[in-house]
């Protein structure tokens, strides 16, 4: 089938680009590893000792997901600059590959950097606490909320790519969400503590559902609006997320056929 050929070439083609940027990568997770330790550093630094057990799992994983939530913008979201300008668009325009696809599987390395970032970011925790921070009592629940972040994520960024291509605006200039996201979405801090008005705006935000299911199953904290409503509204948000990355593909795909692209492209 055509479709699975371009499915092995384009995994094949970000695994080996991976792989020859790995130092790069490697290089990207721990200086994104180190500006975060100033908020766990801050976090902790307010956290009375014996409430680390708890504290301490909260605080990793709020940061796990906060990396799965921005590192797929600049990957994907500000790539498309790039994706045209090497004239990679229209060529596979005319091979019939999906743009969906090619620009989707970037998220491998962002995936990658977001770990490794993590991991630095464990050990941080695990040396200043003394605590173990993977801990999990719904594992299950634990992950399928991750992925969730994650595929709101690349849909996120794949509307920003594509607005980009609408717009001619770089994808970072039309990025202005995420890091209020984390602070007042209901990601970096549980919506219970959050101050009643930004509590609503938390609510309307896509990532802080399956980030109260990731708290729920990491360390049994209740959601703000209990585990039902919580999973009912993270699957709402992840198919709106898809429906509307494919509505933009459709939409930005038309307006290239239609006016042309602004890039340099291959001589």
């Amino acid at each position: 089938m055509p479709g699975m050929r371009h499915v092995r070439a384009v995994l094949w083609l970000h695994l080996v680009r991976t792989g020859r940027y790995m130092t790069g990568l490697v290089n990207w997770a721990v200086i994104d590893g180190l500006w975060i330790s100033i908020y766990v550093l801050g976090a902790l630094m307010f956290t009375d000792p014996k409430d680390y057990p708890v504290i301490a799992p909260l605080i990793f994983w709020a940061i796990l997901a906060w990396n799965l939530l921005s590192t797929p913008v600049w990957v994907i979201g500000n790539w498309a600059k790039f994706y045209i300008n090497i004239g990679v668009y229209e060529e596979h325009e005319l091979a019939g590959v999906s743009h969906n696809l090619f620009l989707s599987v970037r998220v491998i390395p962002a995936v990658m950097v977001a770990l490794i970032s993590a991991g630095f970011v464990a050990y941080l925790v695990h040396y200043v606490t003394g605590t173990n921070v993977l801990v999990a009592e719904n594992l299950v629940v634990l992950v399928l909320s991750l992925l969730a972040i994650l595929v709101i994520s690349i849909s996120y960024s794949l509307v920003l790519a594509y607005m980009a291509i609408i717009t001619q605006a770089p994808a970072p200039m039309l990025d202005f969400l995420n890091f209020l996201v984390f602070i007042v979405g209901g990601v970096g801090v549980p919506v219970d503590s959050l101050p009643p008005l930004l509590r609503w705006i938390a609510a309307i935000t896509p990532y802080s559902h399956p980030a109260e299911l990731i708290r729920w199953a990491s360390i049994g904290k209740e959601p703000y609006l209990g585990v039902s409503w919580e999973a009912v509204l993270t699957l709402g948000f992840v198919s709106a997320a898809v429906l509307l990355a494919y509505s933009m593909s459709r939409r930005a795909t038309r307006y290239a056929r239609k006016y042309g692209l602004r890039g340099i492209g291959r001589t």
